[in-house]
């Protein structure tokens, strides 16, 4: 029997060589700020013309507290700047004051920066400008190399679920992410381009700032999200009767604009909320992190479901499951069913059609204390009466909800053929229903594809929120994962730094 799509699949292959890159990048940029760290280059911003020559001779250089750093002997570089070369001595943070004599001048030019040098050794400068250390340059390159490296592994993926139809919530985590590292990569590029990243603290500054850049750029398309999910879900409350389920587009929209207003607060009130302290900065720029990375994720859940309703089946199927759900008191279809009902019966009628091939429907649905019949023998007596054969229906009586729906009918399957992973199986559900059911079936261990039914467009909001929040949760840890070593990357640096 061939391996079944609900079992754990091995890490392909891609993934433990971005694993390993990640490792050895970690390592080497560790590696490479002790080794080269120790020494600084000081650029004292005082050019010389050759008409009027620094005296080098007439060169000082003073640290407070001695023994922090110390200085070696200065040189012009080709654009005739006075470079200082430093090494660490200590650990610590000192005021670092240069003077140079030059021909022409009664006062001797002087030049002042703090030094501090890490726990590593590495020498650190700080000034109104910006922060730097020997080497940056290498370190900003191989760190937009690892992000651009693993856009491509994100986007190569989403691409062979797409390929493969598996809509899963691995597809929608490869979308979001690609998403986010997209934004990144192209706001990054495009500030280098127009040599804005010119510093290690400029880098870190715009990585900091793409994220609150990229939650004011989908404000809009957000703030129109919010709305239409709150108004479907009314709509929904209003038709349905309430239940927490029907009230999510509600809870998310309050959620996300609590999160907008506490990252985004001063900026979009022009500073009302008064000046913030260092740790409420640090919050912020935290939380904007987060907001980013899960409206990608929700983004890219909206993509795949809807994605997941436009894939054109192979008119190859052994098995048409018709998931069930609420019937009228009467024991006949609702309009929601019978959409159900009538798109698989769409689907074998075109399917027998062209290859002849009749398929078995599984009509799946148990009975509910208020239903005067089973789900399934509704949609039996329906299947009957619009001229399917009684061969070619298998019932399953027994299910409450989709799981079970998946669960119980593959059993009926298996009943019919002796061996389930041979058989072509699909599943008839609702529009806004079908990227769950790629979930389930695949969760009960079969491959199945989905037959879109079309609804109410006021049930599609909800749907993409409960994916949202079903992807939340089955890959929560892998979610928690990579936000907690981005954070972690960034305790790194301050360690570092």
């Amino acid at each position: 029997m061939s391996k079944l799509p609900g079992k754990r699949k091995k890490i392909k292959k891609r993934f433990i060589f971005l694993q390993l890159v990640t490792l050895i990048m970690v390592w080497f940029f560790v590696w490479y700020i002790d080794v080269a760290g120790d020494r600084y280059d000081l650029h004292t911003a005082m050019f010389f013309s050759e008409e009027s020559p620094a005296d080098m001779e007439g060169f000082t250089f003073t640290c407070e507290p001695e023994g922090i750093v110390e200085a070696g002997k200065p040189y012009l570089s080709e654009e005739r700047e006075v470079i200082v070369p430093l090494a660490s001595q200590k650990t610590g943070e000192a005021h670092v004051t240069i003077k140079m004599s030059v021909n022409g001048f009664d006062e001797p030019i002087t030049r002042e920066v703090d030094i501090t040098v890490s726990n590593m050794g590495t020498i650190i400068e700080h000034n109104l400008y910006y922060t730097n250390f020997n080497g940056y340059q290498l370190v900003n390159i191989l760190f937009w190399g690892w992000i651009g490296l693993t856009l491509v592994v994100m986007l190569y993926s989403f691409y062979e679920c797409v390929k493969k139809s598996d809509y899963s919530y691995r597809m929608i985590a490869y979308g979001g992410i690609s998403l986010f590292l997209a934004v990144q990569l192209v706001i990054i590029m495009y500030k280098i381009l127009n040599n804005v990243v010119n510093s290690f603290s400029a880098l870190v500054a715009l990585v900091m700032q793409t994220g609150e850049w990229f939650v004011m750029l989908l404000f809009v398309p957000m703030l129109v999200m919010a709305v239409a999910l709150s108004v479907s879900n009314i709509r929904l409350l209003r038709r349905e009767g309430f239940r927490p389920a029907n009230a999510l587009g509600i809870g998310l929209s309050v959620v996300w604009l609590a999160g907008l207003l506490f990252t985004l607060g001063n900026n979009l009130f022009g500073g009302g909320f008064g000046e913030e302290s260092e740790l409420m900065s640090v919050l912020r720029f935290l939380m904007t992190f987060i907001v980013t990375y899960f409206e990608c994720m929700l983004i890219s859940t909206a993509v795949c479901a809807f994605l997941a309703t436009r894939y054109t089946l192979p008119y190859d199927r052994d098995y048409i499951i018709i998931l069930g759900c609420a019937i009228r008191r009467d024991g006949s279809l609702t309009p929601l069913l019978k959409g159900r009902a009538d798109a698989a019966l769409a689907f074998e009628k075109r399917q027998y059609e062209k290859t002849g091939k009749h398929a078995c429907f599984v009509p799946s649905g148990g009975q509910g204390a208020d239903e005067v019949i089973s789900e399934s023998e509704a949609m039996e007596r329906y299947l009957l009466s619009q001229g399917v054969e009684p061969e070619y229906i298998k019932r399953e009586d027994k299910s409450v909800n989709t799981f079970e729906n998946m669960k119980l009918s593959k059993k009926v399957i298996e009943e019919n053929t002796d061996d389930i992973s041979a058989e072509k199986i699909a599943f008839s559900t609702t529009n806004y229903h079908v990227f769950r059911g790629y979930i389930l079936a695949a969760k009960n261990g079969f491959e199945a594809k989905g037959i879109s039914a079309k609804t109410k467009w006021y049930f599609f909001p909800n749907a993409f929120i409960r994916e949202f929040i079903g992807l939340l949760v089955d890959q929560l840890w892998r979610h928690l994962s990579f936000i907690g070593a981005m954070i972690l990357l960034l305790i790194a640096i301050a360690w570092i730094m």
